[in-house]
C-alpha cells in the first residue's frame, strides 16, 4: 500500500493504526467511483487546489464542526437539504473566492441554474500567498482526477503545516463488511509537543513556526446512509484528530463533511458503530500519512521548515514492539 511515487506510508514505517483492515489503496478512492485531483499554483507559489469528486451528484451529505474558525462554502445548503451538489474543492484561505468562481464555471450551469460549490480552506499564509491561485489551477486539478492520491505537500496541501512540520493532504480507508469508508484530510493544525507517537512526545519546536491552523475532513462511504447518520460519521472523523494530538485550539477551524455514494437508503442505527470506528481510525492514519509524505519547503520569511523525523518514528515503533 505504498503511496503515489513509491514513498513509504505510515504502515510501512510504524505499523497499522487501529483494528480495522484498510481497503486496497488505503485511500478515500477505495470508495468505488470516487476520484481525487491536485494541482499546484501555476505561478509557482507553494499553494494549490485539491478536488474530491463523488461518482454521482447530488449525493447524500452532512457536515460537523468541532471548532468553527474556518470556512466551508455550501455548508448551509448541505445542512438544510441533506445533499452535496458539487465536487468538494480544497484550497488556501485567500483562494476561496476564485476557486468558488472556477467551480461555478466548471459545473457547466448557466445563469439561471444556480449552483453553490463546496469549497473548504485552511490558512497556508506562513508559506504561501494563496491569492495567486487562478481559474486555470482549478481546471488542472479537475483534469488530474484519478484513483491514485498523492499525499503531503501537494495540491491544496502544498503550503500547509501539521504539528509544526510540513503538512497537507493525508488519506486512508477502512473496510466495513461489504462497504468502504474513506477519509481525506487537509491537515494544517497541531502543536508539536502534543503529537502522539505511541505515547511518546517530541520536544516543542524551537521557534513558533505555525499559525493556529485548521483541518478540513472529507469522509466518504458507499454505505446507504441518511444525512443525519452522515453528520454523526463526519464528527467521528474529527474525533480521530483528537487521538493524534489535536485539542481544537481557539483558532483552529476543524470542519468535517461526510457523503454517501449510495442512494437512497439508511443503515440501521444499531449497525453504525463499525462505520464510526472506521472513520475515526482512517482519520488518525490520514494525519500520520500526511506527516510522512510531506516535504519541507521555504517559509515566506526565508527560513526552511524542519522535516518530520521519520527515523525517530522507526525507533519508537521498534521500542513499542520490543525490538532493539
Amino acid at each position: 500500500m505504498a503511496s503515489t511515487g513509491g514513498r513509504e506510508r505510515w504502515r510501512e514505517i510504524a505499523g497499522p493504526v487501529g483494528l480495522i483492515d484498510p481497503g486496497p489503496r488505503n485511500s478515500i478512492t477505495d470508495v468505488p467511483g470516487l476520484l481525487v485531483g491536485h494541482s499546484q499554483a501555476e505561478s509557482g507559489e507553494p499553494t494549490g487546489v485539491t478536488v474530491v469528486e463523488p461518482p454521482t451528484l447530488p449525493a447524500p451529505a452532512a457536515t460537523a464542526v468541532v471548532n468553527g474558525m474556518g470556512e466551508l462554502t455550501g455548508k448551509i445548503e448541505i445542512d438544510e437539504r441533506g445533499h452535496l451538489t458539487t465536487p468538494v474543492y480544497l484550497c488556501g484561505s485567500h483562494a476561496v473566492g476564485i476557486v468558488h468562481h472556477a467551480a461555478v464555471l466548471a459545473s457547466g450551469h448557466g445563469p439561471g441554474q444556480i449552483v453553490l460549490p463546496v469549497v473548504g480552506e485552511c490558512d497556508d499564509s506562513w508559506r504561501a500567498d494563496s491569492r495567486r491561485v487562478v481559474v486555470g489551477d482549478v481546471e488542472r486539478a479537475l483534469a488530474s482526477l484519478g484513483e491514485q492520491v498523492a499525499e503531503g505537500t501537494v495540491g491544496a496541501g502544498t503550503g500547509m503545516m501539521c504539528f509544526e512540520f510540513p503538512g497537507g493532504i493525508g488519506t486512508a480507508s477502512r473496510v466495513v463488511g461489504e462497504h468502504r469508508v474513506g477519509v481525506l484530510l487537509l491537515c494544517n493544525f497541531g502543536d508539536r509537543e502534543r503529537l502522539d507517537l505511541f505515547g511518546a512526545h517530541l520536544e516543542p519546536a524551537q521557534v513558533d513556526t505555525a499559525p493556529a491552523g485548521s483541518c478540513i475532513a472529507v469522509c466518504a462511504t458507499d454505505a446507504p446512509m441518511a444525512p443525519h447518520q452522515l453528520r454523526r460519521m463526519a464528527l467521528r472523523a474529527l474525533l480521530g484528530l483528537v487521538r493524534v494530538g489535536s485539542y481544537g485550539c481557539e483558532g483552529s477551524g476543524e470542519i468535517g463533511l461526510a457523503f454517501s455514494t449510495a442512494q437512497p437508503g439508511e443503515v440501521s442505527n444499531d449497525d453504525l458503530d463499525p462505520f464510526f470506528a472506521a472513520a475515526w481510525e482512517a482519520a488518525q492514519e490520514s494525519v500520520y500519512n500526511c506527516l510522512v509524505a510531506a516535504r519541507p519547503g521555504e517559509m515566506r520569511d526565508g527560513t526552511m521548515q524542519e522535516g518530520f523525523p521519520i527515523e525517530e518514528v522507526r525507533r519508537l515503533a521498534r521500542a513499542r514492539d520490543g525490538d532493539a
